[in-house]
């Protein structure tokens, strides 16, 4: 499995573990305020690069909102369907080529559109992983989402 196929597996493997992370969040009640900081700026980040896929200078998405959990697993549902809907429009030729946008500070970048969705389940991954940590810090459970974990759920 390569190029958009493997792409695609990796976003049904985020959506799945953002779910996974979400829930667990949700069984700490009001004792989730550091992991919801945390899976707002997963959620922000998304929305920062989606719109970087539709504008190199996109207005007002924020890296770091403000959310609560039911606005994160709003989000979470919003993002994979329009995740989707771009991925199914990627080519071969589309995935090698550059996506061209601004960061944050303004700097102009050229990054492979592969390489930037590489970033965002990694990302993802990377902040998921500090979710879990906060959940387990306030005395919850941490959802397994580990990449295998998903391969083997299905």
């Amino acid at each position: 499995m390569g190029g958009n196929d493997f792409i695609r597996k990796l976003f049904d493997y985020d959506y799945w573990a953002n779910r996974e992370a979400l829930a667990s969040m949700g069984a700490l009640g009001g004792a989730a305020e550091r992991p919801l900081k945390i899976f707002s700026h997963l959620v922000g980040a998304q929305r920062v690069w989606l719109a970087r896929f539709e504008d190199p200078n996109p207005p007002g998405v924020q890296p770091w909102p403000v959310l609560t959990l039911e606005d994160c697993r709003a989000a979470a549902e919003d993002l994979h369907k329009r995740w989707v809907a771009l991925l199914g429009g990627m080519t071969p030729e589309k995935l090698a080529s550059d996506l061209a946008y601004r960061n944050t500070k303004g700097v102009e970048f050229k990054t492979p559109v592969e390489d930037v969705l590489m970033h965002l389940v990694m990302h993802s991954a990377y902040h998921r992983g500090q979710v879990a940590a906060a959940v387990r810090d306030a005395g919850g459970k941490p959802a397994a989402t580990d990449y295998v974990v998903y391969v083997r759920s299905r």
